[in-house]
């Protein structure tokens, strides 16, 4: 193949230049406590004790949790080396995650990954961003700064019921710190071979005795990966962040203000289809993601004692792919939640929401045609959720559902039943079984799009004519469902080990799915004779699919200095096939795009108060569906607290091999890409 030309640089991002400028100066007034770098080295009855609030919508311990829950620590993420947020969530089993481009990843739990995975939800503080245009995340614009996360709780299997849809196979929660715990200032810079630079600056000082904040901001620059074994691609990744978290707390009342602004340009090279040879057009471009959001919440006690809680946010976003479509969206979204207590063995939350969306997208005909050009989209929910102590301190059962009306997919209900068997203070079973529904997207129901132009006499057209793979959009296109089993048992096998198990078996019904329409040829110009063949193709819900998996983790203490961790997934899936081909594409894809066995050890040992060693060992078998092949790669990472205040670290990913592939575009038709090894240096300094 001829040397592809080399896009220009994908261009600086100015819009938050000012924030950064203003925040480092800010940074340089005094705080008003210092810090000293935080270390979390937990015991393993710590770690069962930790509280989550997304199983549930309620603070409780992890082990009270009739759940496959998993709990990423500020320090996991820390002692991962990871520079982002898909890294640092390799670590969790069940997950699976693979980095497409250097600014593009495929994220998702239990299956059915991709470019923008649709049954998986994901928040950030109780903001959701999920795409209303794809079913997925653009994760390459979650730029946050990894120093503010408090935890990411992530939760495998159905949470539809508390959640709603697109919470089919899992819900991650990622919760940063609140200002009262961020009093300080903090600078960290990042520069290597693939991350050129990463650099993250934030200053936190109080109001009053009850009143907090934080300014932060974040910018980062990554090299395009490789394309074949020397050249560079065109997917480098320029994103800038900023924001604000002002907290007000008091005895009866919590209140939370989180704003940011950021923007995003991640480049890529796209393969247009056209009519002549060679049949494609190679194509640099860069996605820009820009926005803004606001989100307040207060919580509050009444006098019966029963806890509410009221939270708005307002998100205004614009996505641009020049050769392909610009959005604009306006989101609002409103939620209430009451927690009351009938009586001794009852433990009630019930709750309202409302969300509001409104578009407008401008397409570029080809290769894809979006219709209408404007739409709104409205969400009503209500749900209500019922812990009840059958046997106290042996039997919880949990009761409950989703009920959603939709501008696109009308009336869904989303029932849970879940119990969970307390054998022993140190052990415990749980089982649940659930519905979820995801519903359709934006562009599911208004894309008409070509696919592909194959070229004549080649493999796929044995006919002397241009033939153009095309699909025509769907606007009745109904929601995917799944019944889910799950069975799960947590235990201490001893005092510093801990055992965690989950299996699922779910059922899908109404798959997303190609549905051939049949070949025709066109006449263009008034000529008597075909300019080409089109082979046309519709979406529908003709598919049906079943996966079978286990989830391990196991957590073992060897000694109060040294941690090591390993999990291992194995997942299962089969699709129907009814001898359409487009419909058997689609099977083959839901099959053959996960991997059936996931392996992961991590160690994590400290030399005496001033140095950490960390290890990383992954092994992911292949994806047949892309012929992606099976990896095993290495991670290492040495860090040194110089003094209190200040710590350096010195981390390599993918060590074992000079590149490789995890996964291959799903979405627009672009250039596969190669993972490089990388190594980066890293500078924390807090005062």
């Amino acid at each position: 193949m001829s040397e592809l030309p080399v896009p220009a640089p994908v261009r600086p991002l100015k819009p938050l230049r000012l924030a950064l400028a203003l925040l480092g100066g800010l940074c340089g007034l005094p705080a008003q406590a210092a810090a000293e770098l935080e270390v979390t080295q937990l015991s393993i009855e710590a770690l069962m004790d930790m509280e989550v609030t997304t199983v549930s919508r309620k603070t409780q311990r992890l082990t009270d949790t009739a759940a496959a829950a998993f709990v990423l620590t500020a320090d996991d993420i820390q002692r991962s080396g990871a520079t982002s947020i898909p890294e640092a969530l390799r670590a969790v089993p069940g997950l699976q995650v693979a980095r497409i481009s250097s600014s593009h990843w495929a994220v998702s739990a239990r299956g059915f990954n991709g470019r923008f995975a649709n049954k998986l939800l994901v928040l950030v503080d109780g903001h959701s961003v999920y795409s209303p245009l794809y079913s997925g995340v653009f994760w390459e614009a979650e730029d946050l700064p990894l120093e503010d996360i408090d935890r990411i709780e992530v939760i495998r299997g159905s949470g539809a019921a508390l959640w709603g849809a697109n919470a089919v196979n899992g819900i991650i929660n990622i919760i940063t710190r609140s200002a009262r715990r961020t009093q300080d200032t903090l600078v960290t810079a990042l520069a290597g071979d693939e991350n050129r630079s990463i650099v993250t600056v934030r200053h936190g000082a109080r109001v009053d005795d009850d009143t907090h904040f934080r300014l932060w901001a974040r910018a980062s620059d990554r090299k395009a990966a490789l394309h074949g074994s020397e050249q560079r691609g065109a997917d480098a990744l320029q994103a800038a962040r900023a924001g604000f978290r002002l907290d007000r707390e008091s005895d009866a009342t919590q209140s939370r203000l989180i704003g940011q602004i950021h923007d995003t340009s991640a480049g890529q090279i796209l393969l247009i289809p056209q009519l002549t040879a060679p049949y494609v057009a190679a194509t640099p471009t860069s996605q820009v993601n820009r926005g803004t959001h606001l989100l307040g919440r207060h919580e509050w006690t009444f006098g019966d004692g029963s806890q509410g809680s009221l939270q708005g946010y307002i998100d205004q976003s614009h996505i641009s792919l020049p050769e392909v479509l610009t959005e604009d969206r306006s989101t609002v979204d409103l939620d209430f939640q009451h927690r009351l207590s009938p009586d001794e063995r009852q433990d009630v939350i019930w709750g309202l929401g409302y969300r509001r969306s409104s578009d407008h997208i401008r397409s570029a005909g080809v290769p894809v045609d979006l219709r209408p050009e404007r739409r709104t989209a409205e969400l009503f929910s209500a749900f209500v959720h019922d812990e009840i102590t059958v046997m106290p301190g042996t039997w919880k059962v949990v009761i409950g559902s989703k009920f959603e009306q939709s501008t696109y997919s009308g009336l869904e209900i989303q029932p849970q039943l879940r119990s969970l068997w307390s054998l022993s203070p140190t052990q415990s079973v749980w089982a649940a079984v659930s519905r979820a529904a995801r519903t359709p997207s934006r562009a599911e129901l208004g894309v008409n799009a070509t696919l592909a132009v194959l070229p004549p006499m080649s493999a796929g057209n044995p006919t002397p004519m241009p033939l153009v793979a095309y699909t025509a959009a769907n606007p009745d296109l109904d929601s995917e469902s799944v019944v889910a089993l799950e069975l799960g048992y947590r235990t201490l096998l001893a005092p510093a080990v801990s055992l965690d198990v989950a299996a699922f078996h779910g059922r899908y019904r109404d798959l997303r799915a190609g549905r051939s329409l049949g070949t025709e040829p066109v006449f263009e110009g008034g000529s008597p004779y075909p300019s080409y063949l089109r082979y046309n193709s519709t979406t529908s819900n003709s598919l049906k699919a079943r996966e079978t998996g286990v989830e391990v983790a196991l957590d073992w203490h060897v000694t109060p200095s040294w941690r090591l961790q390993s999990a291992w997934t194995w997942l299962d899936v089969g699709a129907s096939r009814n001898g359409d081909p487009a419909n058997d594409a689609s099977a083959i894809d839901a099959e053959g795009t996960n991997p059936r066995n996931q392996l992961s050890l991590r160690s994590s040992l400290d030399l005496g108060p001033d140095w950490q060693v960390d290890g990383w060992l992954r092994h992911v078998t292949r994806l047949p569906a892309t012929r992606i092949a099976a990896y095993t790669e290495l991670d290492l990472r040495l860090a040194w607290r110089v003094t209190p205040r200040l710590e350096l670290s010195l981390a390599g990913q993918n060590l074992l091999h000079r590149q490789h592939a995890e996964y291959a575009s799903d979405q627009l038709p672009s250039q596969d890409m190669q993972i490089p090894r990388s190594v980066h240096l890293k500078a924390r300094l807090q005062f």
